[in-house]
């Protein structure tokens, strides 16, 4: 029986850093941990901006790329890259993870084979959404999940971060096994939680006296932004005690920005702080808030939230999402319908009810806070009846 903690594995993914989205920090939680048991590296396309690897404790290789109009993301080439092939080879890999099914995932798909090792696959994004909101067009977007669904019917093994993922994928056409392996957060609660958020409030000059509530992500409309800004319209019409957060950036950033700018609030009740990439800082913004509002529809499981909840703040998320399925209704987090209405009422109920967001953040913090050493040990044991699988299916 193989030794879990002696697989050597390489990650594969279509996006990384500067680039820093969920999937990208999955990916590097991945690697750095498994990296301090054996040994796991990343593959993904090398940027027109040079970008300092050596921070990482694991090795990353680069793939040549192309860069693409409109999005920030490159186009990754790793076929016609002469020396991956070499490096990882000469890295003796037991077995590939995918965690995009584009040209590194394909690319990866086939060397596997080459080399005798089995390819894993895991589902992270709803890519009939994101080529809808570049495009606009469903006929392509129709295209490209049947050629998605291609890619995973060629590994040896499909992975979804939730169940809701999952369905997700058996409504593009894929028709295989799947399993879902939920990710991790990297945040516990600091020891001295109070020097973390007194900092953030200093450096942001955040009134914590107020009704803080924040959103971490991307500023794209397909994360349900505009219900954000037009619920809390209301709210600040209603209470002049509330505050909105908003932390990160994005393609549709300065046209969210035009649209809060339209509803008038007035100064300093709604702030767009750009990304924090100090994690330290960022841990103290959350611990500031009341509450973290993410009604977005597209995420598949929403990392953030379990970095709220890692850190006792509650989240309100749309009822139904994928993203809410852990959420049990005020036991460790709030729902809500997928409309202004309904989620300034239920804002409304959660300040107005005493000791309900304390109840609430700790009941998060104690049902959806697992952290990524806790996710990986189990990462480890899958791969490792996957590569015996592989062995006894492909035996001489």
């Amino acid at each position: 029986m193989i030794n879990p903690e002696k697989i050597r594995s390489a990650q594969f993914v279509d996006s990384y850093y500067p680039i820093i989205d969920g999937v990208v920090l999955a990916v590097h939680n991945y690697a750095e941990l498994m990296n301090r048991k054996s040994y796991s590296c990343v593959v993904c396309p090398r940027y027109y901006q040079p970008y300092d690897d050596s921070r990482f404790s694991y090795e990353v290789f680069r793939t040549g790329s192309l860069r693409m109009p409109i999005i920030e993301y490159a186009l990754p080439t790793p076929k016609l890259d002469s020396k991956i092939k070499t490096l990882l080879q000469n890295r003796y890999p037991d077995i590939f993870h995918v965690h995009s099914p584009f040209t590194e995932g394909t690319f990866a798909s086939a060397y596997a084979k080459k080399l005798g090792i089995p390819c894993v696959a895991t589902f992270h994004s709803k890519y009939y959404d994101d080529v809808i909101n570049i495009t606009g067009s469903k006929t392509l977007a129709k295209l490209i999940t049947a050629k998605i669904v291609r890619f995973y019917n060629t590994v040896d093994s499909v992975w979804t971060v939730s169940d809701g993922a999952a369905e997700v994928l058996h409504s593009y056409g894929y028709h295989g096994d799947i399993t879902v392996v939920k990710n991790g957060t990297t945040y516990t609660m600091p020891e001295d939680p109070d020097a973390l958020r007194k900092k953030a409030a200093e450096t942001f000059m955040v009134p914590t006296e107020k009704k803080i509530l924040l959103y971490v992500g991307q500023h794209r409309w397909h994360k349900n932004l505009k219900l954000v800004l037009d619920t809390f319209k209301l709210l600040s019409d209603r209470d002049k005690d509330f505050r909105l957060l908003m932390i990160g950036d994005g393609l549709d950033a300065k046209a969210i920005h035009e649209y809060a700018d339209s509803l008038h609030f007035p100064e300093g009740y709604v702030r767009f702080l750009g990304r924090i990439n100090d994690r330290s800082l960022l841990s103290g913004m959350y611990l500031l808030s009341d509450l973290f509002f993410f009604p977005s529809m597209y995420d598949t499981s929403g990392l953030v939230v379990r970095e709220a909840a890692s850190l006792g703040v509650p989240s309100l998320l749309t009822a139904g999402s994928t993203a809410s399925e852990a959420i049990v209704k005020d036991v460790s987090g709030f729902t809500a319908d997928e409309n202004k209405v309904a989620m300034f009422r239920e804002i409304m109920r959660i300040f107005s009810t005493p000791g309900l967001l304390e109840k609430v953040g700790k009941g998060a913090q104690k049902e959806i806070a697992t952290t990524w050493e806790e996710i990986i040990p189990g990462v480890m044991d899958n791969y490792a009846q996957i590569i015996e699988k592989y062995k006894f299916d492909h035996r001489a």
